[in-house]
């Protein structure tokens, strides 16, 4: 199978960013139609998989149930779909195209969808013990280390080129200091090194200032060259995790800044969204034209805003993400234990995260920049700025007064 990292950093140095829908569909011949258009689009691209609920929570007797009613799944059932014809929806992919193919999934335990990745041959995933344990389940955060300690090294052993993408930038994105999604992907990163994986992407979700973001990115991109050697990982940005706009303008505003941020700090992937998220699951070709959409305007001049580069935004994300980790890691020479223990001490601190695990010692303050700035103290949240926080950039990007 193609080495995942080596051919985004090859496409990107060749021709910018590489793009990346969401997509997942129950019967094979759909996911079949999926990943042919992605894979024959005019965009930069590489496909995905995205998974079932019922095959994220290995409840796949329910995955079945619905196979055998021809009931709509939610994403692709891969552990119950007979591994040959998996294969042959890859091996198409990959002999036309020459394009990887990555696993999505959110699942606090994959072991079940990483022994059936094995069988098929596929090395490319995403997730991590922290990042699809908070805030996604209820799986107490020992027990989701557990896991994937068992996962990571099926994988790494079973495959060649293993590649797992941290979601650990996206977790309530828009809704969190930089500094604590930062912190996290090089923490979740150095885990799954050290369970073998081979290379690494790391990820951040847009959040309310472009400006931030910037800040934000350029400051995970060092510490990751202080942590990880060259060449063995990239970076992917995220159009919008929230509550997204409703309007089509909504949608190109949003989307330019996000786009104008990863062409300014040089992140290779991108994962897309399209104008139709705040209402329903988009069509293949909704998808496409979100890809074509955004591949022009990251190649064509005069389209994407500028954005500032804030250097005191920067050292202050730099500075206290470093702090984070080194603090993290001081806690056990073991490093599940020493992420355990971050979390236990509440070192490691998630805004509205209602997992047990998560101490929630730390809020979040919108600052007159639109910048999302942490702080210590009591449990502040509650539903009315919970709301408000989701709400942010509708008001924003639909322009809503």
């Amino acid at each position: 199978m193609i080495d995942f990292n080596t051919h985004v950093l090859e496409r990107f140095n060749a021709h910018g960013p590489v793009l990346q829908p969401r997509m997942g569909f129950s019967d094979p011949a759909r996911m079949q139609a999926g990943l042919e258009a992605t894979a024959a689009s005019r965009a930069n691209t590489v496909c995905t998989i995205t998974l079932d609920a019922f095959t994220r929570v290995n409840n796949l007797e329910a995955a079945q149930r619905a196979i055998d009613s021809e009931s709509m799944l939610n994403g692709y059932p891969i552990v119950n779909h007979p591994p040959a014809q998996t294969r042959a929806l890859i091996d198409q992919i990959d002999a036309r195209y020459r394009l990887p193919v990555q696993v999505r999934h959110g699942s606090p335990d994959p072991l079940h969808i990483f022994e059936r990745m094995v069988e098929i041959g596929l090395p490319t995933t995403e997730g991590g013990p922290i990042s699809y344990c908070l805030p996604y389940s209820r799986t107490p955060l020992r027990e989701a280390f557990g896991h994937w300690e068992k996962a990571c090294q099926v994988l790494s052993s079973g495959v060649d080129n293993s590649h797992i993408e941290s979601f650990a930038g996206c977790m309530m994105g828009q809704m969190c200091d930089p500094v604590v999604l930062v912190a996290l992907n090089i923490l979740e990163g150095l885990f799954l090194r050290a369970h073998g994986i081979k290379t690494l992407s790391f990820s951040y979700a847009q959040g309310t200032s472009p400006v931030q973001d910037r800040a934000a990115v350029t400051a995970l991109q060092q510490l990751a060259a202080d942590y990880f050697e060259p060449g063995s990982y990239h970076f992917v940005g995220y159009v919008f995790m929230g509550f997204f706009p409703r309007s089509l303008g909504g949608f190109c505003r949003i989307t330019g800044d996000a786009l104008a941020m990863i062409r300014a700090t040089g992140v290779q992937r991108v994962i897309i969204k399209t104008p139709v998220e705040s209402r329903r699951i988009p069509r293949v070709e909704e998808n496409i034209a979100a890809l074509e959409y955004c591949d022009y305007c990251l190649n064509t001049d005069g389209v994407l805003p500028q954005i500032p580069f804030d250097s005191q935004e920067h050292e202050r994300v730099l500075r206290s993400a470093k702090r984070l980790i080194e603090g993290a890691l001081a806690h056990d020479s073991n490093l599940s234990e020493a992420l355990l223990g971050a979390f236990d001490s509440g070192l490691l601190s998630i805004p509205y995260c209602l997992h047990p695990d998560n101490k929630r010692g730390a809020g979040t303050v919108l600052t007159p920049e639109n910048y999302y700035h942490g702080f210590q103290g009591e449990r502040v949240e509650n539903a009315f700025s919970f709301l408000a926080a989701l709400r942010q950039n509708i008001r924003t990007y639909d322009c809503v007064l």
